[in-house]
């Protein structure tokens, strides 16, 4: 069965972030302007719970593209990744399902890119070079891929 391909009229551009756009029919880039600061505040509420049971104090600088964190901004990744349900608490890896919730919420349910963002956390699954017992240190690994992932994707979140 082929999917209808809508044809441009004459002087009109063609929008391919319409064709992949969401079941409102809005394109990608609105879908994720309006939906991303839901799951930024939730992504900032866990920072500040983190940052208690961390016993971290003052303003945090963003970690989400922090080359070299210092061991407790490390563990403050972890905190956040796994408060939100994005890392695995055993495994220390994405949790995929997690990763298909998240990109169906702000995307409102686009198929190419859910798979596209399990497909990416796969990735950065494969690319973690780090014993089990070290949980930060994976945490840390798995935040700089999500961080290229997310500019290459033009996404801007923040933790």
């Amino acid at each position: 069965m082929s999917l209808p391909i809508p044809i441009s009229t004459k002087g009109q551009a063609f929008d391919l972030g319409r064709l992949f756009g969401g079941k409102s029919g809005d394109p990608m880039w609105t879908l994720i302007d309006r939906n991303l600061p839901e799951v930024q505040q939730m992504i900032d509420q866990t920072k500040q719970s983190c940052m208690a049971k961390l016993q971290m104090t003052g303003p945090q600088r963003s970690l989400i593209r922090e080359p070299r964190p210092t061991p407790k901004e490390k563990c403050l990744v972890e905190c956040v990744l796994k408060g939100i349900g994005l890392m695995d608490s055993v495994s220390n890896r994405l949790n995929l399902q997690r990763v298909e919730q998240l990109t169906s919420k702000v995307t409102e349910d686009n198929k190419l890119a859910i798979a596209l963002g399990c497909s990416l956390a796969q990735s950065c699954n494969r690319s973690i070079n780090v014993p089990s017992n070290k949980p930060c240190e994976a945490a840390h690994q798995l935040n700089q891929c999500i961080g290229r992932h997310l500019d290459r994707n033009r996404v801007k979140l923040h933790w």
